[in-house]
């Protein structure tokens, strides 16, 4: 296609409309030593990646794939950071890599790559519809993720939600054109790829474990092309998927370092799943967990999507039987699968553990989108377009505060006041993780303080860690606390849902006695510091409370005498 008849694709637009609603994120809250995306793969956690992945007996939470991907364009400024350490010890050398310089490039390399592979994953969206249902159900489907507001802020912030999702939504855009198609090759790739999203982030095995099974096994019952190469299809796959499982272990260590990927399976079935879980296993916290995920995907605008999505799959299933329609369902049957094969074995709702179900939705929106606005009938047309039009400025509207939180962060008010406030040498005690601080003026000193080893922090320039209990007498001129921070010392006062439980990471922080009487005392005027400032979102646009990261308040206090 020519450079002018690209321009003219209406899917550029929408893609280009995208890349706009994700610009914000790039620099937010840098230049600093550390993100403000809780959970963030950089500036930090890829090189820990790679220093942990193949050492022996070690391991890292997250496989290393991304963290490969990211040190290719890093290692300029890596070398660079590495040649101006005093030495090469390990103290040296992280202190070289975490300056607010080399970070800031590692955290905005790593959002650019997010933001890539978020376009990646609409267009794969536009390309499933495509196949089963037209180019004009395509740029329904396209426009449809680029509405999502969790994709949206995902799409710009270091997470390794949107990369595994991207080699996953290849996968099965591969598949589905296997069996489309009637070309069995494209296995090969829907294999390979599939490798490479559970190489980047485990939880991608939940998309596949159930879903492709089951979309195979439709394929073969509903269409006699398989079942005429039954040989050959099985054996492509078979081959496929020994290849793709033989890379997948010798990328996640299991080859070259055994006993760390056995610590890493053991962790992630253990404290990393539990530690975390907030339903009860079972029936009642099956139901409670898909209550919540329905409230989730209702709220607001949302309602009319779980409509047209639900639509569109019945107006798919209604379709006559055969390689198409059983393509058509790939989606679905891989949004089921990780609800089934994630969601309730890791008994979890955040929103980036209902992205992928909300992203496989748009398909079926598109669909359904497409039919509507396209209708025989008069009435329904027009009704139709002028429906979708008003739910589609809703959700921009939502989209863009996700954005807006990001440009009028409340750490940035907070940074703005000490500024103004904070003399030179004064003491500032802070007690949070790195991102939930802001950045301080470097007139201060700054003391981070709470139980615990003080070296199992992620260390941060110009901060002096203290390991002591939080009621120990110390003086301070200001006390810097975020909602989030106290709010897990805190026991929420409405009880929970028939099949909710508090995680045991929450049931352990509610049993902080020390924590929760201090800052209890504190926040009620009980010691001796006035609240002197809250920095708070304050802004048209509604509030959006995304992964502890977005419009959280910031409590200042100074003290009186």
């Amino acid at each position: 296609m020519t450079l002018r008849g690209l321009s003219r694709s209406p899917l550029l637009w929408i893609l280009v409309a995208a890349a706009g609603l994700r610009l914000a994120g790039l620099f937010w809250g840098l230049p600093a030593s550390d993100g403000w995306d809780d959970d963030g793969f950089a500036p930090r956690n890829f090189l820990t990646a790679l220093a942990l992945t193949w050492k022996a007996g070690s391991y890292f939470t997250y496989p290393p794939l991304h963290a490969l991907l990211l040190a290719v364009p890093s290692l300029p400024v890596a070398g660079w950071a590495l040649a101006h350490a005093p030495s090469l010890s390990q103290h040296n050398v992280i202190t070289a890599l975490i300056q607010p310089g080399p970070a800031t490039y590692f955290a905005v390399v790593a959002r650019l790559a997010s933001l890539v592979m978020s376009l990646g994953i609409i267009a794969c969206v536009a390309e499933m519809a495509r196949l089963v249902a037209g180019p004009r159900a395509a740029l329904f489907a396209a426009a449809a993720a680029v509405l999502n507001m969790a994709l949206t802020y995902y799409g710009q912030v270091s997470n390794l939600d949107v990369p595994y999702l991207f080699w996953a939504m290849l996968s099965l855009l591969a598949l589905m054109r296997a069996i489309a198609l009637h070309e069995p090759r494209r296995l090969w790739h829907a294999a390979l790829l599939a490798g490479a999203a559970v190489a980047t982030k485990d939880q991608a095995y939940a998309l596949f474990l159930l879903g492709a099974p089951l979309g195979l096994a439709l394929w073969f019952a509903t269409d006699a092309w398989p079942r005429q190469k039954a040989r050959p299809v099985l054996m492509t796959l078979l081959w496929a998927t020994l290849v793709a499982l033989a890379l997948l272990l010798l990328v996640d260590g299991a080859v070259t370092n055994p006993s760390g990927f056995l610590r890493r399976l053991a962790f992630l079935a253990g404290p990393a799943s539990s530690d975390y879980a907030q339903y009860s296993p079972g029936a009642r916290g099956w139901r409670a967990l898909l209550g919540d995920m329905a409230a989730y995907y209702m709220r607001g605008y949302g309602a009319m999507a779980v409509g047209l999505a639900m639509l569109g799959l019945a107006m798919h299933g209604a379709r006559r039987k055969g390689a198409v329609w059983t393509a058509g369902l790939v989606p679905a049957l891989a949004a089921l699968s990780f609800t089934l094969c994630f969601n309730f074995a890791a008994l979890r709702s955040d929103d980036r553990f209902l992205l992928p179900q909300g992203v496989l939705a748009c398909v079926y929106i598109g669909i359904a989108c497409e039919m509507l606005v396209f209708a025989a009938q008069p009435w329904l047309r027009m009704g139709a377009r002028a429906v979708l039009a008003m739910a589609a400025l809703l959700a921009l509207h939502q989209t863009m505060a996700v954005e807006a939180a990001m440009l009028l962060d409340p750490r940035y008010d907070a940074e703005r006041w000490l500024v103004a406030q904070a003399r030179p040498g004064d003491r500032i005690e802070v007690y949070d993780r790195n991102w939930l601080l802001p950045r301080f003026p470097p007139q201060v000193r700054v003391i981070r303080v709470g139980p615990g080893e003080p070296a199992r922090r992620g260390p941060l320039p110009g901060v002096t860690e203290v390991g002591e209990a939080f009621s120990a007498p110390r003086e301070p001129r200001f006390i810097l606390v975020s909602s989030v921070w106290t709010r897990r010392y805190r026991a929420p006062a409405v009880p929970l849902a028939p099949g909710q439980v508090y995680s045991r990471l929450e049931q352990s922080d509610f049993r902080n006695w020390d924590a929760r009487s201090y800052f209890s005392r504190l926040a009620g005027g009980e010691l001796d510091y006035r609240l002197a400032h809250v920095a708070r979102y304050e802004g048209w646009w509604p509030a959006v409370h995304i992964h502890d990261s977005l419009d959280e308040s910031i409590a200042i206090y100074e003290r009186r005498s």
